[in-house]
């Protein structure tokens, strides 16, 4: 774990899902309807990684019709109408699942650090591949915020270097006066540190040393740590 003090920024951006609350409790939430819906989320799954795929193989282009393709994606994996999907999917997963996020649980102390990094001057973002609304507001973290960018709406996934791109514009802050906050060393830290920003990665115990073990390791970021009051103590 990379545990030294991080300097020299003025803006702190986060991602959500399994950065702002643990990601295995959504997974524990939604086996009824994966169950429900096998040969779809089997399909999205595959659709996901084939744009993710794109972003890495060419980080500086964006999809001019994200949402499009992704049904398009879809419709060919499951034989359907791309039009039949993209609704299915529109209020059975990005509005489908507002109520089951209203129910997750953030880390502990993850909105406190968040108040307290603003009270100090820090400007706050979020980057999410998937709409940060979808999370209400984000238990309360939203609403600190000074940009909040959903990466699909710019036509490319992590680590895209477009979205993190966007998300720098929008904090008015240079990539490289940004810290971004992510729980996944292959779309997070890669992307944010491709276009200058530091990096932090929220790590488990587990999966570290799980990932230890089978020689699985990516790109280094600048901070690791294992809680937010951790966090807090690396930045303040």
């Amino acid at each position: 774990m990379v545990t030294r003090k991080i300097s020299d920024i003025e803006a702190i951006a986060f991602d959500i899902d399994g950065t702002l609350y643990p990601a295995w409790k959504l997974t524990i939430s939604i086996i009824p309807f994966f169950i429900r819906n096998v040969r779809f989320m089997n399909a999205f799954g595959k659709t996901r990684r084939i744009l993710h795929q794109h972003s890495i193989s060419d980080p500086d282009k964006a999809l001019p019709n994200f949402f499009e393709l992704q049904s398009e994606l879809l419709a060919t994996y499951l034989n359907a109408d791309a039009g039949k999907i993209r609704t299915f999917l529109e209020e059975k997963v990005y509005k489908g699942w507002e109520k089951t996020f209203l129910r997750m649980k953030p880390y502990p102390f993850a909105k406190e650090a968040i108040t307290q990094l603003k009270a100090a001057g820090f400007k706050i973002g979020i980057l999410s591949d998937f709409p940060p609304q979808q999370k209400g507001d984000v238990w309360g973290i939203l609403p600190l915020c000074d940009a909040a960018i959903n990466s699909e709406t710019e036509g490319a996934l992590k680590p895209s270097h477009i979205p993190f791109k966007r998300l720098a514009h929008a904090l008015h802050t240079p990539c490289e006066r940004i810290l971004y906050v992510g729980n996944s060393k292959a779309y997070d830290v890669a992307g944010a540190a491709a276009v200058g920003m530091k990096t932090a990665y929220i790590e488990h115990p587990v999966v570290s040393a799980l990932s230890s073990l089978v020689g699985k390791s990516g790109p280094y970021a600048d901070i690791s740590f294992s809680n937010y009051r951790q966090f807090l103590n690396y930045v303040l």
